[in-house]
């Protein structure tokens, strides 16, 4: 909720004038074409900063901030990627944040973007450097945009990569999804043994494991690694794999108990079945 006024003895709203700034800042904010969904969890600081940031800055590229297209975000955050922007990316990405709201800028700006900056890696497109740039920049983002949203109440959900698994951006992206949709998240990282993962679930009382798989330089070890895990955890507790290299894994191998997602809105889909179930 925006704000929260009190009441007079005969029911009708009071507002402060705290509360009248802050439904000013945040239609102001609006207005610039942001998400209330987004702009509404912020606490007044934040959207104070927020809004003079606005200010101070008038935004100015080829249309895509004005039209909201999310391909215009992708293209111009990978070339502040390129050219080592870590100020340009971290903007770019808040931006686009705020105007796309949670659910479209998680799916088709940071997870196109992650893609892009992956096939960059390949074709030799992307060094070193502008990954590791470009990975401390969308965790800090996703943070940010994430620490407004957090559940109190949900069912907890464990995010991971398994032992040899250091690619962390996937489970981070997928720590976001869980936030927004209600969840509290318990993210351990990445390179994590399965006892561990298995003892955290039981401190948490869990109810689901996600784990996020990048690589895949040993089939048979990832399964390996899965069943154990499954084995581990509670027959109540839900395992689900997810991440760039997932599917290529053969569901039909797969221990029963474990979901094979597909895509960030199969993680939601999951999540919404279990939190109504």
């Amino acid at each position: 909720m925006a704000v929260e006024p009190s009441r007079s003895e005969g029911g009708q709203r009071i507002y402060s004038d705290s509360d009248v700034q802050r439904l000013i800042t945040l239609r102001e904010l609006t207005k610039g074409g942001r998400s209330i969904s987004i702009v509404a969890n912020l606490s007044g600081e934040a959207a104070e900063a927020l809004l003079a940031e606005d200010r101070a800055m008038v935004v100015t590229t080829n249309g895509s901030s004005e039209s909201g297209e999310p391909d215009g975000w992708v293209d111009r955050a990978y070339t502040q990627v390129r050219a080592l922007d870590a100020e340009g990316l971290e903007r770019t990405l808040w931006h686009a944040a705020m105007i796309l709201g949670a659910q479209p800028f998680l799916d088709n700006v940071v997870a196109v973007l992650l893609t892009q900056i992956g096939e960059g890696w390949v074709a030799d497109e992307i060094t070193p450097a502008q990954e590791h740039l470009s990975t401390g920049i969308i965790v800090r983002v996703l943070q940010r945009l994430t620490d407004q949203a957090r559940s109190k109440d949900g069912p907890t959900l464990v995010v991971a990569t398994l032992q040899g698994e250091l690619h962390g951006l996937g489970a981070r992206l997928t720590s976001a999804v869980a936030i927004f949709e209600g969840w509290r998240v318990a993210y351990l990282g990445t390179d994590l043994p399965v006892a561990d993962i298995v003892t955290t679930a039981e401190s948490v009382n869990a109810s689901a494991v996600a784990i996020s798989i990048v690589k895949l330089d040993n089939i048979s070890d990832i399964m390996s690694l899965v069943r154990t895990l499954r084995e581990g955890l509670d027959p109540q507790v839900s395992l689900l794999l997810g991440g760039g290299a997932a599917g290529v894994l053969e569901a039909d191998r797969l221990p029963l108990g474990v979901s094979l997602l597909s895509g960030l809105e199969g993680l939601r889909d999951v999540l919404r079945s279990k939190m109504a179930g």
